[in-house]
């Protein structure tokens, strides 16, 4: 396999991980207002206004997206 490979292996795990562990600690949470700087609609909405969990999911999607411009100009 290439260094390439790995790397995105490497990264999709972390990325996964990450999500997970969010999540958890999200619903662990349970919709207590924790502090007192954060908007309303975080704490109605924690994982759809979470800018954290939104950037796991875009996280990936660039990093394929590199993988594949990469392997289109070194071949």
């Amino acid at each position: 396999m290439s260094m390439v490979t790995w790397l995105l292996i490497i990264a999709a795990a972390v990325c996964v991980f990450s999500l997970i562990s969010s999540i958890y600690f999200i619903n662990k949470q349970g919709g207590k207002e924790l502090d007192k700087s954060i908007h309303s609609g975080t704490v109605r909405h924690p994982i759809a206004a979470n800018p954290m969990v939104i950037a796991y999911w875009v996280f990936p999607i660039v990093v394929i997206l590199g993988a594949i411009v990469l392997a289109m100009f070194t071949r």
